[in-house]
């Protein structure tokens, strides 16, 4: 929780987590108006009550505790732990002064995914967000509901990533919705080592992800709510090459090295040249650099179709490949000015595509 405090200094409020002891659980709570979460974990209350309390210390001095169990009261504004071998008081704020984070009204459309699913899916697209102001519905990540479909989107307008997942049962009507980037981070670092299934709930202004244990009440339950990016997204499957007129497929670790290799020589447009050779049967790498000189490499593979050569920023290269974990990826290419194809091999389709702008002389 004290990932999402806000580091405000108008409202110092917003720098504190919120512990309230109610009925058999402990909810402990933080917001920066945008994003908000709570934690719920069992406990035995001999009395209800909030404080709002500073997280840094506490989770360092909790952390020290070999104890497995502790004890906290509230004495007017201060926060008393005590275990057999420690005690200490933390100063507390009126638990008044602290924002309410957003809860289920009831009747907000809702989907059931797989929390693993879910996390790994987000954390392949959501470091292709757009940083601008100027448009800020390609600021977060595309969530698109379609029947037993959840299509995850993101793009900067220099290269576009989606990753596909199948749902257990059909959503109904298409939907979407655009959730912040920082949202998406916190997401996955929440959930992503976590088992279970999530259940996501909608509406035009926020969505609500809530996770609970299945069958583990040791664990707890865990709800994210944000705030939604306002607009259109736009219609990022016009980007998408429907047609190709070249192909290649080569190993996915190999690639990124000679990648890594071309890297180091190239100039201040960060570009590498790719080259398919299909007579060849192979992938050509090139850079060159006033100051530092050039690379060649060549990867074998399985190549198909016309010559092509472009340019490529490589960082933008190398960060997608990076998301794909299959053994083999397909590189696919409609022409030297239009945008290429990257994707595992059919073989290991993992439902993630990614595409990326050539840079133009």
């Amino acid at each position: 929780a004290e990932r999402i405090c806000a580091k405000s200094a108008s409202l110092p409020i917003l720098t504190n987590i919120l512990l309230t002891a109610e009925k058999n659980k402990l909810e402990i709570s933080a917001t920066d108006l945008e994003v908000g979460v709570k934690y719920s974990i069992l406990a035995k209350n001999e009395k209800e009550g909030s404080l709002a309390v500073a997280p840094k210390a506490l989770s360092q001095f909790v952390g020290l505790i070999p104890e497995p169990q502790v004890l906290l009261l509230v004495k007017e504004d201060q926060l008393e732990i005590q275990s057999r071998e420690f005690k200490a008081d933390f100063k507390g704020l009126n638990p008044e002064e602290f924002p309410i984070i957003p809860s289920l009204k009831g009747g907000e459309e809702s989907v059931e995914v797989e929390t693993a699913s879910l996390c790994q899916g987000l954390a392949s697209v959501a470091g292709f967000t757009g940083q601008t102001q100027a448009r800020p519905e390609i600021s977060g990540v595309l969530f698109s509901f379609q029947k037993k479909i959840l299509k995850l989107a993101s793009t900067d307008s220099f290269r576009l990533a989606e990753k596909t997942l199948h749902l257990k049962k059909e959503t109904g009507a298409e939907k979407s919705f655009i959730l912040p980037q920082k949202a998406a981070r916190e997401l996955v670092s929440i959930l992503g080592d976590r088992s279970g299934r999530t259940a996501i709930f909608f509406s035009p202004s926020q969505a609500i992800f809530d996770y609970s244990s299945e069958g583990q009440p040791q664990e707890p339950a865990i709800r994210l709510v944000s705030r939604l990016i306002e607009g259109e997204y736009p219609p990022y499957q016009d980007v998408i090459p429907a047609k190709h007129t070249t192909t290649a497929l080569v190993n996915r670790e190999e690639l990124l090295n000679h990648i890594r290799a071309a890297s180091l020589f190239s100039g201040r447009m960060s570009d590498v040249r790719v080259t398919v050779n299909p007579a060849q049967k192979q992938v050509e790498l090139g850079a060159k650099s006033a100051d530092i000189g050039e690379n060649t490499s060549r990867i074998q593979g399985a190549v198909a179709g016309a010559k092509v050569s472009a340019a490529f920023n490589w960082r933008f290269l190398g960060e997608g490949i990076s998301q794909m974990k299959s053994k083999d990826i397909e590189l696919l290419f409609s022409g030297e000015e239009g945008p290429a194809l990257l994707r595992p091999s059919q073989k290991e389709d993992e439902g993630f595509l990614y595409v990326v702008m050539p840079i133009k002389a």
